[in-house]
């Protein structure tokens, strides 16, 4: 017994050593997972060296009760997270897979119900990985097929398979006898939960080239700042110094997976692990556990006036990112638009409550405009056709709410703004009569 105490320790002490390690040295970090693994080690192999310690003396009786304290403690809180868990845990995202080149993918031809405090609905995936119907690879002679790019923004998080402002746009394109040469419009969903431009342009030129759209839409979103370049840390480049991909392939870990067990099946560690997150948001390293994992503050930082960070090298980066898309574009004959739209908290002080304090941003925060005109001035300088939606959604005055309460996406009333927007503009920009 005294032999199988020692190997234990040895290997607790060993597994605690390597993984401090692999988090310092390679993920740069210690994350709300990573704390907690290692204060499970920490306390196992202290239990461990006490019990070696006393393991010949007359405490060996107590150190023998503690144990069967522990171990039924142990199993009984188990039991309880995984019943808690089938009650009260909502599901939040659909299925993904890692990708070789864009990091993540949606897993093709899949059903996946999501339902939160503010949502319930069923997200299809169809047979190429974008969310919708299937489709058939080779575009119809007498289709004009329009590719949407973007985050879960563009994918559509909260809303049904037809609410989605791509779906809404192809509905109201078809709806009225004003087509290209009297075509069908197909509107492509390629959004995808926490994408950004990089990311974009790889699933752009890897998995959907045979597509070959007429039109292709990137829809710049906030987020996108800071988590082009935490992607780029991961990326792989070529013998000129070009980005060949972003392997998301190692980054599925077994931290990832057990994280990803521990999101869907525990309810209580889930939640141990969000107030854990919370106290390292203030994290400042631009990773992709930092600024795509984790809510924090950082992300929109740059969307407000006391902002005082030099964002040159975030902005050279996602512009690069950008710039790739449409050169590959102008290559392949595609037009190339780019749309730029807001979070709750740049539209009024009413969208986005309490969502928006719930981590994302201080109560005092002062909206500024600062990053639309550097987005704007930078495709006035590539000769970029830009849609800015924001004064559409400030402007707007209706009934329903345009992001849900909690959650910081469109709700329906959102997405139909977005299609109408982007309806106009199509329409007379590139359907002209």
């Amino acid at each position: 017994m005294k032999k199988l105490i020692i190997v234990l320790l040895i290997i607790t002490i060993t597994l605690a050593v390597r993984f401090a390690y692999v988090q310092l040295v390679f993920q740069h970090s210690f994350g709300p997972l990573s704390v907690l693994f290692l204060s499970i080690l920490g306390c196992l192999s202290l239990l461990l060296s006490i019990t070696l310690a006393f393991y010949e003396t007359r405490r060996r009786e107590a150190i023998a009760k503690m144990w069967l304290m522990i171990i039924p403690f142990f199993i009984t809180y188990v039991i309880v997270d995984l019943v808690s868990s089938y009650f009260l845990i909502q599901t939040l995202s659909p299925l993904s897979t890692a990708d070789q080149y864009r990091g993540h993918k949606l897993v093709p031809n899949t059903r996946f119900a999501i339902k939160t405090r503010e949502y319930n609905y069923v997200q299809t995936v169809n047979n190429l990985g974008l969310r919708g119907r299937n489709i058939e690879i080779k575009k119809a002679l007498d289709h004009y097929r329009i590719l949407m790019l973007g985050d879960s923004f563009t994918m559509g998080k909260g809303v049904a398979d037809d609410k989605t402002f791509s779906a809404l746009l192809e509905q109201s394109l078809n709806a009225k006898n004003n087509t290209v040469d009297k075509k069908t419009i197909e509107v492509l969903n390629a959004g995808v939960d926490s994408y950004s431009p990089i990311l974009s342009f790889f699933q752009l030129t890897k998995d959907l080239r045979p597509l070959k759209p007429d039109l292709v839409v990137l829809n710049l979103d906030m987020s996108d700042l800071l988590q082009d370049t935490a992607y780029r840390k991961n990326a792989t480049y070529g013998a000129t110094g070009e980005i060949i991909g972003i392997d998301g392939r190692s980054r599925e870990l077994l931290r990832q997976k057990i994280r990803h067990w521990i999101d869907r099946n525990l309810y209580i560690t889930r939640l141990i692990l969000f107030y854990l997150a919370k106290t390292f948001s203030r994290q400042t390293d631009i990773t992709v556990e930092n600024v795509v994992e984790r809510i924090t503050p950082a992300l929109l930082e740059h969307t407000l006036a006391e902002d005082t960070v030099d964002r040159t090298e975030q902005w050279q980066n996602i512009f690069d990112s950008t710039l790739k898309i449409k050169t590959y574009c102008d290559g392949s004959g595609m037009k190339f638009l780019l749309t730029v739209y807001p979070w709750g908290h740049q539209v009024n002080d009413k969208e986005w409550v309490p969502g928006k304090f719930a981590g994302w941003l201080p109560e005092s925060a002062v909206v500024s405009d600062k990053s639309i005109e550097i987005i704007q001035k930078f495709s006035v300088r590539n000769n970029i056709a830009l849609l800015n939606l924001f004064p559409a959604f400030r402007s707007y005055n209706g009934t329903s709410r345009l992001y849900f309460r909690h959650d910081m996406h469109f709700t329906p009333a959102g997405h139909k703004l977005m299609a109408q927007e982007l309806e106009q503009y199509i329409r007379a920009t590139y359907f002209k009569k």
